[in-house]
């Protein structure tokens, strides 16, 4: 059988898309693995991968001010609802602190609690460390370009989920 998984002339090598689907089961290797290290590290601070991801999103983006949930949601491309009952349970399990936002009293800031703080310390350096070996294959130049290729991407991917999921 021969399979042609794209039809787009930029994806095909000689009318064939082998290398095309060789790239997408990679991106798949690397997501499978980038997803347990996140959840290997979210577990040992006692949260979800998810829960990780809006933690980590918060401490980069709050300061000390803290980061409404829109914010989080768009950072991370995810949904609003999502981001909202996530850091519910964040809040509940005492991750987090919820403030009203003084500019909009409809809107409520999220910071880092002092035990969210504490537990995000604590894991930095494996982070570090599992970072510093996951993109070891890549220079600064190669670093920028994926960086630049991948969020080139996210439109596409949000579009073609939206697409497939919907019928």
């Amino acid at each position: 059988m021969k399979l042609k998984s794209t039809n787009r002339a930029e994806l095909l090598e000689g009318g064939s898309d082998a290398r095309f689907r060789q790239l997408v089961y990679d991106l798949f290797t690397i997501s499978t693995h980038m997803q347990s290290v996140r959840d290997h590290i979210a577990g040992r601070i006692g949260v979800t991968g998810p829960q990780y991801s809006i933690l980590l999103a918060i401490a980069e983006m709050g300061n000390d001010v803290g980061v409404g949930v829109k914010r989080v949601a768009e950072h991370l491309h995810v949904s609003g609802a999502f981001v909202t009952a996530e850091t519910g349970k964040l809040i509940k399990a005492g991750y987090l602190n919820k403030q009203q936002d003084s500019d909009d009293r409809r809107a409520v800031r999220l910071t880092l609690s002092t035990k969210g703080r504490r537990e995000i310390e604590v894991v930095l350096p494996e982070l570090r460390q599992v970072n510093d070996v996951f993109f070891s294959g890549l220079n600064k130049s190669e670093f920028e370009a994926l960086s630049d290729i991948i969020a080139g991407m996210i439109d596409g991917a949000e579009q073609a989920t939206e697409n497939a999921t919907s019928e």
